[in-house]
């Protein structure tokens, strides 16, 4: 069912009141060839909302927004996927740092963005093929807005509300991280991918500290300095062993 609103709903948003998954509703929007560049899926409530690894994504209706932005990659971005991931990641980190400047926002390698060290966004990028041709990226995005409480077994999430004791406009964020996406889309098919890097390391949680991680292959725990993420995307960890490179998936942080 679509949201009922005073105003109509601009050409590019399909809002929804209850769906699956907005990254499903998306991939069927392409399959039927109804959906374009700029296109974004929202939803009140997800009842299969898709995290990393199968997770799914957990939020109070209505409070929250789960979302997913629709993109043709440009040349650029084809060069290297991950590019795509560090351009989301960075305008949503400088998003909210814009509109509280006295939160701490940092980005969790590889999908999570924290404020004051607790997850208040997960990110699912999954991209759509056409025959051989990477056709378009799903950019799903879960953000904790106005909940104020949240299930015992989430430990360290927070939302915006919590970390600034205001509530915010669900359609007015949804706008603004919109346009900055695809602003920054355009901007970086002639910026260098190395400038795109260096803020997401500056803003990299854990940079430069000792931290506890689990490697998924062995359940093997171990401490590592966080070092950076290099340009395929790897998150570098220097061991007592040495250099340790990490994708993404293979790891997971024992905060």
């Amino acid at each position: 069912m679509t949201i009922q609103t005073v105003k109509p709903n601009p050409k590019w948003l399909y809002a929804l009141d209850t769906i699956d998954s907005t990254n499903n509703y998306a991939i069927s929007l392409l399959d039927d060839g109804m959906a374009h560049h700029g296109d974004v899926v929202w939803a009140l409530e997800q009842t299969a909302g898709k995290g990393q690894r199968g997770k799914t994504w957990e939020a109070k209706p209505g409070e929250n927004i789960m979302m997913t932005l629709i993109v043709q990659p440009g040349q650029v971005l084809m060069t290297n996927p991950f590019h795509l991931n560090m351009i989301v990641a960075n305008t949503i980190t400088s998003y909210f740092k814009n509109i509280y400047s006295y939160w701490k926002v940092e980005i969790k390698w590889p999908n999570d963005i924290f404020i004051n060290a607790k997850k208040t966004v997960g990110i699912l990028i999954e991209n759509v093929f056409r025959g051989s041709n990477w056709s378009h990226a799903i950019i799903g995005m879960g953000i904790n807005v106005n909940q104020s409480v949240f299930p015992d077994h989430l430990t360290n999430a927070t939302s915006l509300h919590n970390a600034s004791g205001l509530r915010y406009e669900l359609r007015e964020i949804i706008t603004d991280l919109r346009a900055g996406i695809l602003n920054q889309l355009l901007r970086d098919e002639q910026e260098n991918f190395e400038q795109t890097r260096k803020i997401y390391n500056e803003n990299l949680f854990g940079q430069g500290s000792i931290r506890r991680f689990r490697l998924r292959a062995d359940d093997e725990a171990f401490e590592a300095k966080v070092l950076e993420v290099d340009a395929e995307g790897m998150l570098l960890l220097q061991t007592k062993e040495g250099l340790l490179k990490c994708a993404s998936g293979s790891l997971q942080w024992l905060l």
